[in-house]
């Protein structure tokens, strides 16, 4: 009997998940006590790294920091390491899926802002983050970050809307048997049954409410302060190397965006929002 196409995705998404944890607990857990801060990524990594070592610098002697790849295979690991502590950006999820995806993993620690990168673009904890010889550098000052960083947010709170009211559509399609509904091979659907789902895909997919909901979305976005915009809903995975870095470069020389990355991390005062992880990993 052949297994339907969303049962394959799955037995195949575990058995990556078992292989990756399998790999993690060989080359970085071994015979140690040690838990596992489990994020998305390499950038992901290095970042939590830098703040671990100046937070608590001996926090390797409870702890290993891992990848899982993404925040898919991150989710995916999740349930199968209940000893360990998952962390992933909270990206457009609202507070109620939030509150979802955690009752559903007692491990997950969602990151309160949208992503890592939210950290890197507000321009009060830029100019923080910056030696005094950098800020030397800057002749106007804190508000000369602010004006470079700053010039292109109409644009990008628009971008955020779309973001928000669109990405999500994909998930809601697959909710609607979006596309392994219609071709199992142990369920072919006659005329009926086939113009039944499509119809439903097409009334999710309505350009009309559509278009209502991004505007309604870019009426919340522009109603946020910038600095919860920044923090909360900026797509920032590009707004920073697209906007933030370059400004940086024009104002303190150029430098390639991962090294720059790193030190900001390096020097960035370490986010009180983000207290509530060193609890659950007992480095208070």
């Amino acid at each position: 009997m052949k297994v339907p196409d969303a049962a394959l995705i799955w037995e195949v998404s575990v058995s990556k998940a078992e292989q990756r944890i399998s790999k993690i607990r060989d080359t970085q857990i071994g015979a140690t006590a040690k838990k596992v801060l489990l994020v998305e990524g390499s950038d992901d990594v290095s970042a939590f790294r830098q703040l671990l070592n100046r937070r608590v610098p001996d926090w390797e002697s409870r702890w290993a920091l891992a990848e899982a790849g993404n925040k898919r295979q991150a989710l995916d690991m999740a349930p199968l390491v209940l000893d360990w502590l998952v962390l992933v950006d909270r990206d457009e999820w609202s507070a109620n899926e939030v509150k979802e995806f955690q009752q559903q993993h007692a491990n997950l620690f969602v990151l309160p802002r949208f992503c890592l990168e939210s950290y890197l673009v507000d321009p009060a904890e830029l100019w923080e983050a910056l030696p005094p010889k950098q800020q030397e550098k800057i002749p106007t000052g804190a508000s000369g970050i602010e004006t470079e960083v700053l010039a292109s947010l109409a644009d990008w709170r628009r971008h955020a809307a779309l973001w928000h009211v669109i990405n999500p559509l994909w998930s809601g399609l697959r909710a609607l048997g979006f596309k392994e509904g219609l071709l199992q091979t142990q369920k072919i659907p006659n005329d009926a049954e086939l113009e039944r789902t499509l119809k439903s895909w097409s009334e999710f997919v309505d350009h009309k409410r559509i278009l209502d909901e991004v505007h309604v979305a870019i009426g919340n976005m522009n109603a946020q302060t910038a600095t919860d915009f920044l923090h909360l809903s900026l797509y920032a995975k590009d707004f920073y190397p697209q906007v933030v870095h370059p400004a940086l470069d024009r104002l303190l020389g150029r430098k390639s965006e991962a090294e720059r990355r790193i030190a900001l991390f390096r020097t960035l005062p370490i986010p009180a929002d983000i207290d509530p992880l060193w609890k659950r990993m007992g480095l208070v």
